[in-house]
């Protein structure tokens, strides 16, 4: 009797200390990266954002996430999404694998790692992890999961298309639903960006860099400086885990953007300036043709078209700057 009231008081703190399940479960002490983030998973209802360089660690602290909450909640359902396939089931689910084998054999017995799932023996329909690749045209990926313990892991979430996050909305509404999102963070717009800027006061944001981090070897670090120097975007991002000074396939920089944002204008530095213009074309695509108009510092959009043929364009683009 007293070993089974013991047993409970250990599963109550498994639940209750995600770090304290890794360390007696898996015998490792985790960095102090991944101890934040353990940390910030434990409060039910947690949203935590991990922006991260090259090898740090993530995808090893999201594998032990995956087995921690079937093993730990009744009820308990964990999505695990990625941009790929390969990220998700070569990269995180032989994360999940590996450390399903290292397990005391008495946990290892008790969970089954398949291809695309991890359940808890005897709860197979009500405690398990399940890989969904996120994709466009596939914005159901994260949709229709309901549980009293809910959490989505989503790993290189700056490739995770936003309509996967909308779809994923309504099952966050769920009181104890958890979100975990890890990424190098190479996009400057979109769901993951934004939980790191515009909407952080919602999240839990975390940065892994390199250089804080055991895991990585200082020669990655010195060979990643001397090839692309230390202001480089690629550095910025694979070790420091920044995001660029523009998005990888961005044209024009973030920061020349919102230096010009500042700039003040007075009308005498246009009135007898040469009027130009530029014409960014669509077709008929879901993006719009749109017509710009710059006079010194002064530029405003002059008039925009959607679903027009090239003669078309051409010919109004003509009209317009008669």
């Amino acid at each position: 009797m007293e070993d089974r009231e013991s047993l409970i008081a250990e599963f109550r703190r498994f639940r209750d200390e995600p770090l304290y399940f890794v360390q007696s479960v898996f015998g490792v002490n985790p960095t102090e990266q991944q101890r934040k983030l353990l940390e910030a998973v434990a409060r039910p209802g947690a949203r935590v954002t991990v922006r991260s360089g090259h090898g740090t660690g993530k995808t090893t602290a999201l594998a032990w996430l995956a087995l921690w909450h079937p093993i730990c909640f009744e009820d308990s359902r964990v999505p695990c999404t990625a941009p790929t396939g390969h990220q998700l089931q070569s990269v995180l689910w032989a994360e999940i694998a590996k450390w399903h084998s290292r397990m005391p054999d008495w946990f290892r017995r008790q969970v089954t790692v398949q291809a695309d799932q991890v359940k808890v023996r005897g709860a197979e329909y009500s405690q398990f992890a399940v890989a969904r690749t996120a994709r466009k045209e596939n914005p159901e990926a994260l949709q229709g999961f309901h549980a009293e313990n809910l959490m989505f892991i989503i790993d290189e979430a700056s490739g995770v298309p936003d309509p996967i996050f909308q779809a994923a909305e309504g099952a966050l509404s769920t009181p104890n639903a958890r979100v975990v999102m890890t990424s190098n963070p190479t996009q400057t717009t979109g769901y993951f960006y934004d939980s790191h800027n515009r909407d952080r006061n919602l999240w839990v944001p975390l940065r892994f860099s390199c250089l804080d981090s055991p895991l990585v070897s200082p020669e990655y670090i010195e060979r990643m400086a001397t090839k692309y120097s230390e202001d480089h975007d690629i550095y910025r991002v694979r070790v420091l885990g920044e995001f660029p000074s523009a998005s990888f396939q961005q044209l024009i920089p973030r920061e020349l953007a919102e230096e010009a944002t500042r700039r003040h204008l007075r009308k005498d530095e246009y009135d007898f300036a040469a009027i130009l213009f530029g014409l960014d074309v669509a077709r008929y695509g879901d993006c719009k043709t749109v017509l710009a108009e710059r006079q010194g510092l002064r530029a405003a959009i002059r008039r925009w078209w959607a679903k027009r043929d090239t003669m078309t364009v051409a010919d109004q683009t003509a009209g317009e700057m008669i």
